[in-house]
Order: C-alpha cells, then sequence, then structure tokens
C-alpha cells in the first residue's frame, strides 16, 4: 500500500513527522529508499509499542544539525536516525524493552542499528556502521 499520496509514509508516521520544520533551509527533506526503508523500521517499532511515537527530531539539514548540536556525521543527515520524545527514560524496563525491539528490527532488515538513551527520550538509527560500528550500538546518556 502506497501511503505517500495521502501524506504518510507508513500507516502511523506522515511525510510531515520526517521533515526538518524548524530549519531555515529550502529544502526539508531527501526522501532515499534507505530513509524510506528507515520509516519503515520506525513504523515496525511504533507497532512492537501499540502506541503512538512522538517524533522530536528525525531528517535535518547540514546547517540545521550543525546549529542543534548534532554530530557531523550524523545520521538524522540522511533520515536514518529519529528522536522519539514520548519515552519514559526513567523505566529501565521500558527502555531495555525499546532497545531489544529496534535490534531486533534492525537484524531482520540487516542494519547495524542504534539506540541512545537521553533523559528527554530516545534516539534509534539504523545506520550506525556509518560510524564504524560492526555490531548493533547501545549508549546510555542519562
Amino acid at each position: 500500500m502506497s501511503y505517500i499520496t495521502d501524506g504518510r509514509i507508513t500507516k502511523n508516521f506522515t511525510l510531515a513527522e520526517m521533515t526538518n520544520k524548524r530549519a531555515a533551509d529550502a529544502v526539508k527533506l531527501v526522501l532515499t529508499p534507505e530513509a524510506v526503508e528507515h520509516a519503515q523500521m520506525m513504523q515496525e517499532l511504533r507497532d512492537c509499542y501499540s502506541k503512538p511515537l512522538n517524533v522530536s527530531s528525525w531528517y535535518r539539514t547540514k546547517e540545521f544539525n550543525r546549529k542543534c548540536g548534532g554530530a557531523s556525521n550524523s545520521a538524522h543527515l540522511d533520515g536514518r536516525a529519529t528522536d522519539i520524545n514520548n519515552i519514559n527514560t526513567n523505566d529501565d524496563e521500558a527502555v531495555k524493552r525499546f532497545a531489544h525491539w529496534w535490534q531486533a528490527i534492525c537484524s531482520v532488515h540487516g542494519k547495524i542499528g542504534g539506540v541512545e538513551v537521553n533523559k528527554w527520550g530516545m534516539h534509534f538509527d539504523s545506520h550506525s556502521d556509518k560510524f564504524g560500528c560492526k555490531a548493533f550500538r547501545y549508549k546510555d546518556n542519562r
């Protein structure tokens, strides 16, 4: 089923959620096959959770990424990282579930992905090999 015609990239995520709305750049989103696959993976994560996931950041332009303090080679630049801010990271069991789900999803898709846990929520990427990782990456920044 194709959702792009009605503004959705997957069943529960819209192109607007992927878009870099706060950036001053004219380009708000570069939609590549890899970014679409990442969106499908995020949909699988959402399906595991069975509740909405609030996207705080997805695709970023280089300029906006620099302004918000992102890594110069961030997976957000490729649309292959998503920050979710409605996961209670004070709940260690919830964090473990999300990390487990994301690791399994990455494995099924043949991706070396990663999770970062922060006070504000969680970061999920499907391109940790970009940073030289050879296996699933987990980082707790709390």
